[in-house]
């Protein structure tokens, strides 16, 4: 089977939207943990770590919605290419154990300096672990036996792959689809055939 069409017209007023309210709830975040420094110290590095985090799953949506899906973007650059290549061959995902490993063993590094250096390093910390568990996510997301785990994320996944890929582009959280208003309709259906494609039971 083929997937639908993946490419969408982008919506700049959407793009500006969602950055203003990204804003509006993460400048009082980041104000309260600058309040926090001075007499919640350990509170606040931890605030600061999973600030990045939150940043980081943000960056993922916007990338993948208003880049991924772009009928504006160049579509020649290999970083689009795989990621269609991905949506018609939802089984290949071009990450190896290596690099998997590299990734956790840099975020550790950068937990480990962050407290050393006792800086804001944390939030870079924070972006890198991230980053690294939108990539084990993915792949946990199409693993059949992820469906008894984590059901509704794997639901959001598959509408994105095989029914509606203006919706559900969040990854490693579904967090920013509800904030921005992209959860799949609640009618859609899945089939046994479109389960065999993603899964590649065929």
């Amino acid at each position: 089977m083929k997937p639908q069409a993946l490419q969408i017209n982008p919506n700049h007023s959407d793009q500006v939207k969602c950055f203003f309210i990204f804003l509006i709830l993460m400048v009082p975040a980041m104000y309260w943990n600058y309040q926090l420094e001075t007499t919640h110290r350990v509170l606040s590095r931890i605030i600061l770590f999973f600030t990045g985090w939150i940043t980081w799953t943000f960056a993922e949506y916007i990338l993948h919605r208003f880049w991924n899906h772009s009928k504006t973007v160049d579509n020649s650059s290999a970083i689009i290419r795989r990621h269609h290549h991905h949506h018609t061959h939802p089984t290949e995902i071009r990450i190896t154990g290596v690099q998997r490993v590299w990734m956790i063993v840099i975020a550790f590094v950068l937990v480990a300096i962050s407290a050393w250096t006792d800086s804001y390093l944390y939030w870079l910390a924070g972006a890198w672990m991230g980053f690294f568990w939108f990539f084990q996510m993915h792949y946990i997301l199409h693993q059949a036996w992820a469906r008894k785990i984590i059901p509704t994320m794997v639901r959001y996944h598959i509408v994105h792959h095989c029914k509606q890929p203006d919706r559900c582009f969040g990854i490693s959280t579904m967090i920013w689809d509800v904030v921005f208003n992209t959860t799949p309709d609640n009618q859609v259906k899945i089939s046994p055939r479109i389960i065999d494609f993603y899964f590649g039971h065929d």
